[in-house]
């Protein structure tokens, strides 16, 4: 096992220098080398590509955030093309050294410690032994030893884990956090570099990520002492009754978990740029750095769903635990993403800073440079340009100047904040995914011919030929000759029916959704974090109260506690949102409701041609009602109602779409307005005749004056 201090540490694990201060005690596993495997099912876990690299960025981010005594633990196989991992036996992911490493932790976690387990690798399932715990036919959920290829090795279960997680959160009273960027649905995808976290190949019929294997019962505890700790945990969960869309483990307020997905979706990992990782742990390193200030969990995981669910739609990240703790707790502080200005190169109008590959920095990086000493980034004054780095070295970069900004006003020591991990790709790369099972009779060439060329010319310039790494959207032909628009892993996009390869007009009906499709993940990726009305806004749900219906005054209720992250409602249930101005000036406020029909619809003001917005004076407030409602044959559905908030007079009719077989005109999309809100570049960006941006920040800088809000609200 790799321990990593950053301090000296005596037996106990406590700083010498300091027995009062707590450790950060991190344990980091991520395995992309299964040894060679065979479930009796026919499945295998296959090796992936991501899993350490995973690890490798939290590590750096760790390191990056942590303040005080940090002890890092890893456990790593990487995938060399050999056929056994690299490196010392006991930093290998055993059954084993897992099991090792998790006593350890417990062993040396004092009171007031933080715990943080992050798993990257394949995730599994076995019939539980446990059916008076979870049910008669129920599984356990695993995580899966690189070594599960030996029968005699077993799964570290939930069970498990919920043992572990008793003895930290109750013996040791360490403040806990667990990431888990695995899977247990089956499937492999179609997509093109993308790779399911789960065992596929299994026999036809047969669920892969089930494993009936006869294996031995693990040594982690007796049978009476895992469930006395399952009973435990589970005495402090959430409400009976609450949603919850995994079984990974029961819900507590004991602990912080962080799941990539449902327990009926799959975990994906696919390159994001220059290197590959699990879409989800990539985007919750990027809420922790795109996160100017201490987060709850609640802010942290709608970021996190924001950004997995904008990209690969058929992937929802879960979370469970009180949604309004500290995110790691309280040692930990995910500010702004911040290096510090080492050199000047003022003949080249070039800056070096402290930061390189080693914590994660990329090619095109966008920093903002402020004046030594600057605390409180919100301060428009403090900041004097900005730089894009374009020389990465292993622990430091080089940045170019931005054309507006003065050389003489960057000093040495000053500090540099990552601004451009907000923005949005303008540019979409679509897959033409060539199937070699299609009935004789389609000419799919001929087909992905006429396709491709329409995305050339009638894509302008937002949609292009998927040429390298992972696109954002496919397309393929089923066997009715039809074209289908998939997501990157090869599943089809939900409520988008397919069109005829024979239709009139079918390549540009399929390049108009495609297009559709495009407009609103970019309007459901927008997020502003920085801006100084967040902190000034205040967003409640509450259940209406007693005996109201539709048309009585929208007024009063109860406040209603999210689940997991997410607001839970009955279908034909009604909810009020209420906005609360807590600034000293007055905000224009718009809210959408984005929809599973690829609709994004006013909600207030209802009727955005007659009104643009809804004033709210200085510290008072408005309402409005949601109506909950499941399309026909649906059992569930998320909606994601965004609120938008800015001090200027604002035009948000360019946000509404109709569903997607009822496609935006040129003539909407052209209608002209005077106004000249923050957004107003998307908005010009996104109606250009020819699109010439590869990607565009969204967000706001630094004490500008607009901010946007998000609801998460699952309807079940």
């Amino acid at each position: 096992m790799n321990s990593q201090p950053n301090d000296e540490h005596d037996d106990a694990g406590r700083s010498s220098a300091d027995d009062t201060v707590p450790t950060f005690r991190a344990l980091l596993i991520g395995i992309d080398l299964y040894l060679p495997n065979r479930l009796e099912n026919g499945a295998t876990y296959a090796p992936l590509s991501g899993c350490v690299n995973d690890i490798r960025l939290v590590e750096a981010a760790l390191h990056t955030h942590v303040t005080g005594p940090l002890e890092i633990t890893k456990l790593v196989a990487r995938d060399t093309g050999a056929d056994q991992p690299d490196g010392p036996s006991s930093d290998l992911p055993t059954y084993a050294n897992m099991k090792a490493a998790f006593d350890a932790l417990v062993t040396r976690a004092q009171p007031g410690d933080q715990v943080y387990i992050h798993y990257s690798g394949h995730g599994g399932r076995v019939p539980t032994r446990f059916e008076e715990l979870k049910g008669a036919g129920r599984y356990d959920e695993t995580l899966v030893p690189m070594d599960i290829g030996e029968r005699s090795t077993p799964y570290l279960s939930d069970v498990d884990m919920v043992y572990y997680l008793d003895a930290l959160t109750r013996k040791s009273q360490a403040i806990v956090t667990v990431v888990l960027d695995s899977c247990h649905s089956g499937g492999a995808t179609r997509g093109v570099d993308v790779a399911p976290r789960c065992a596929t190949g299994a026999r036809e019929g047969v669920d892969p990520t089930l494993d009936t294997t006869e294996r031995p019962r693990g040594g982690v505890a007796s049978d009476d002492e895992l469930r006395a700790a399952w009973k435990r945990l589970v005495a402090t969960g959430a409400a009976p009754g609450a949603a919850v869309g995994t079984s990974w483990l029961p819900p507590s307020n004991d602990y912080a978990l962080l799941a990539a997905c449902r327990d009926d979706q799959t975990a994906l990992e696919a390159n994001d740029g220059d290197q590959r990782g699990g879409v989800m742990t990539a985007a919750f390193l990027n809420a922790l750095t795109r996160l100017g200030k201490d987060q709850t969990w609640k802010t942290l995981y709608e970021r996190v769903f924001t950004v997995v669910h904008s990209q690969h739609p058929t992937q929802t990240p879960q979370f469970l635990g009180k949604g309004e703790r500290q995110v790691l707790g309280v040692a930990l502080r995910p500010v702004a993403y911040k290096v510090r200005v080492i050199g000047i190169d003022e003949t080249n109008r070039r800056v070096r800073l402290s930061a390189g590959r080693a914590t994660g920095m990329k090619m095109g990086s966008k920093f903002g440079l402020y004046l030594p000493g600057t605390t409180d980034f919100t301060r428009d004054n403090r900041r004097v340009g900005g730089a894009a780095v374009d020389e990465v070295s292993g622990i430091e970069s080089w940045a170019t100047l931005d054309a507006g900004t003065p050389v003489e006003a960057v000093q040495p020591g000053a500090p540099a904040i990552l601004e451009d991990v907000g923005s949005v790709a303008l540019k979409r790369a679509v897959n033409l995914f060539r199937r070699n099972d299609l009935p004789p009779g389609i000419d799919q060439e001929r087909a992905f011919a006429a396709l491709g060329a329409a995305i050339e010319t009638r894509g302008r310039g937002f949609l292009v030929l998927h040429t390298s790494g992972t696109p954002h959207y496919q397309v393929a032909i089923n066997d009715g000759g039809q074209y289908e628009i998939w997501d990157p892993s090869g599943k089809r996009m939900p409520n988008v029916p397919a069109v005829s390869v024979g239709a009139p007009k079918a390549v540009e009906l399929v390049v108009d959704r495609l297009i559709h499709i495009f407009r609103y993940k970019t309007i459901e990726e927008v997020y502003d974090p920085f801006s100084g009305l967040k902190d000034t806004l205040r967003v409640e749900l509450r259940a209406p109260p007693a005996g109201w219906s539709p048309g009585d005054w929208i007024e009063g209720g109860t406040v209603m506690e999210p689940e997991g992250g997410r607001y839970v409602v009955k279908p034909g249930s009604y909810s009020f949102v209420r906005v609360v101005n807590d600034s000293d000036r007055r905000i224009n406020v718009v809210a959408v409701d984005l929809e599973d029909d690829w609709s994004i619809g006013a909600v207030m003001p209802p009727d955005p041609s007659r009104q643009y917005y809804t004033t709210v004076d200085a510290h008072r407030d408005a309402w409005f009602a949601l109506g909950a409602v499941l399309r026909a044959g649906h059992t569930s559905a998320v909606n994601v109602i965004k609120i938008f908030v800015t001090v200027d007079d604002s035009d948000f009719w360019w946000l509404l779409h109709p569903p997607i077989d009822q496609p935006i005109t040129r003539s909407e999309r052209r209608r002209a307005s005077a106004a000249r809100d923050a957004l107003f570049r998307l908005r010009e960006a996104l109606d250009a005749e020819k699109n010439e941006e590869s990607r565009m920040r969204v967000v706001s800088q630094p004490g500008f004056d607009w901010t946007v809000h998000q609801i998460l609200v699952d309807t079940k």
